[in-house]
């Protein structure tokens, strides 16, 4: 285990991302018609979509494209939302439910089609993915789920047992799964970049490592103030979601940044991954701390999960490591040779929201770890708001960004739900 105490801090998709010409710091004062705060997918796509629009629009990022969630996730582009479908339907009815997961495959297609139509080089792949039953009692939950959105929502979802787990994963842990055939996976910060690339063929201007410090709203315009230069347009949208900071304050009371930790191996022989997750599935379980990990086109496993506090220093890399043998036993010795982490933005009711703020500027946020398309989406859906003042009427725009009790105790608030996850998994 001495190798664990080598690893390069550097995330593969870093590792192994497309050159471009990188951004310049803001060092003017500048002019456009929207200034977006956030350069990762919600904001990029936002700028890419306004500028099909007409508009005139400058992108402000504090460090670089893709640096937040977007580009360090597990790359796996998920139908669906953190909360069921059957859960979604008891909430909302089955025809809100419906048109909610016409949307989300709607946001997968999208996805699809901007990386078509602009050659994006990211991997992006249909490998569908694997639910994972933690416990004996959440496969037949599963098994609910499946039945329900097959009647209801036409899917052609699958259920193995534990029997027949192995045609999909090899794993002692798990007691069935649910197989769901219309999701993708990619190298998340190369779509990022492309992206990026696209906007800026269209005219956007993107500005690398310029924090936004202030925003000062007047009555026609708003004005965002780095630390060199400063922005001033009609319109705003923050798109920094779990990196909100206190930039606009209801994102600061409504959005929780949870930990988020994944680890990726050496190149193994293809015997190996073949073994492990036989069909190329991504895989993700029931665990109220949701381990996920899939397959690369070179032959890595990535592998993400465990706990979610900050500020934990390099040992919360062996747990993930461990967590991983524990679930794959034939990946022992393996050697890691990436390692990363970032924040996951999270919203009370784990349900994206798209709003604006009492000032007048738009955002969404709240993912929940569903975002890879739904982000860029939302982007999409925020551009339509501006440019036609109807962003669709959807539920993302019904539910309000709920403030969390104690917000300024965030760290307090992800450490009580650290050992609440870790008590329902021992118990629940």
């Amino acid at each position: 285990m001495d190798k664990m105490d080598r690893m390069d801090t550097l995330s593969l998709w870093t590792a192994t991302a497309n050159l471009y010409q990188k951004g310049k710091p803001l060092e003017e004062h500048e002019e456009a018609d929207v200034v977006i705060i956030g350069a990762g997918f919600t904001g990029i796509s936002s700028a890419y979509h306004l500028q099909k629009a007409g508009k005139n629009v400058i992108v402000l990022e504090q460090e670089s494209i893709g640096y937040g969630a977007s580009g360090r996730n597990g790359g796996m582009v998920l139908p669906g939302y953190k909360p069921t479908m059957q859960e979604l339907a008891n909430k909302y009815g089955v025809d809100e439910a419906r048109q909610l997961n016409a949307l989300s495959l709607a946001s997968i297609e999208l996805v699809k089609s901007l990386v078509e139509a602009h050659r994006i080089s990211c991997d992006f792949r249909q490998t569908g993915h694997i639910v994972a039953a933690y416990k004996a009692k959440h496969f037949e939950a599963l098994k609910r789920e499946s039945e329900y959105v097959n009647k209801h929502f036409g899917y052609a979802s699958t259920l193995l047992d534990r029997s027949q787990l192995h045609q999909e994963l090899d794993s002692p842990v798990y007691h069935g799964c649910l197989v769901d055939n219309m999701s993708y996976s990619f190298q998340p910060l190369n779509y990022a970049i492309g992206l990026g690339e696209a906007a800026k063929s269209l005219g956007a201007r993107i500005f690398e490592h310029t924090k936004a410090l202030s925003i000062e709203y007047g009555r026609y315009c708003v004005k965002v103030s780095t630390e060199k230069g400063a922005v001033t347009a009609k319109d705003i949208i923050v798109a920094t979601d779990g990196y909100s900071g206190k930039i606009m304050k209801e994102l600061n009371k409504g959005v929780l940044p949870i930990s988020a930790r994944l680890i990726a191996t050496e190149q193994l022989p293809k015997s190996i991954v073949d073994a492990v997750i036989p069909k190329d599935r991504m895989v993700f379980d029931t665990s109220n701390f949701l381990y996920y990990f899939r397959r690369t086109p070179d032959h890595r496993i990535v592998f993400g999960g465990g706990d979610i506090r900050p500020n934990l220093g390099d040992a919360v890399y062996r747990s993930v490591y461990d967590a991983m043998v524990a679930i794959m036993p034939k990946l022992a010795g393996c050697k890691i040779e990436y390692r990363w982490g970032g924040f996951i933005g999270v919203t009370l009711d784990t349900f994206p929201v798209i709003g604006r703020s009492q000032e007048g500027a738009y955002f969404a946020a709240g993912y929940t770890g569903h975002g890879a398309s739904l982000s860029t989406l939302m982007g999409k859906l925020l551009a339509q708001w501006i440019v036609t003042g109807d962003a669709g009427g959807y539920r993302f725009e019904k539910e309000r960004l709920k403030a969390f009790p104690f917000y300024n105790q965030k760290t307090m608030l992800v450490n009580l739900a650290h050992y609440g996850f870790k008590l329902l998994d021992m118990i629940g």
